[in-house]
């Protein structure tokens, strides 16, 4: 038996029962017991004539290569050359800030 989500929102009148992904299958009530009834007759005379199915789609998101170095021999190198060059241009970083702080702090100095 398949199984659908069914949004139940409280309202001043009583409850709106929704079956989610099918904006136009809603029904109202009373009662929450009234409101998912009644949903549950809109959705039974929409399957009258249609049916639920699902299909096959293949993603094309990323999400499809996670873990696909978990077992590569060469990952802890990997990660290591990675963290070496880091830590290389943050230096080189490091140090043409501390050059452009020493160039603005000499034309301060100058200019006093």
């Amino acid at each position: 038996m398949d199984t659908l989500s069914i949004l139940l929102e409280r309202e001043t009148n009583g409850f709106r029962a929704s079956v989610l992904g099918l904006p136009d299958c809603q029904a109202s009530g009373s009662t929450r017991e009234e409101a998912l009834a009644k949903v549950q007759a809109v959705l039974n005379d929409r399957l009258q004539s249609a049916e639920i199915i699902t299909i096959p789609h293949h993603s094309s998101s990323l999400a499809n290569l996670t873990g696909i170095f978990k077992d590569d021999p060469q990952w802890d190198e990997f990660q290591a050359a990675i963290a070496s060059y880091r830590e290389i241009t943050d230096a080189e970083l490091a140090a043409e800030y501390d050059r452009e702080a020493d160039r603005a702090t000499n034309q301060e100095n100058s200019a006093a």
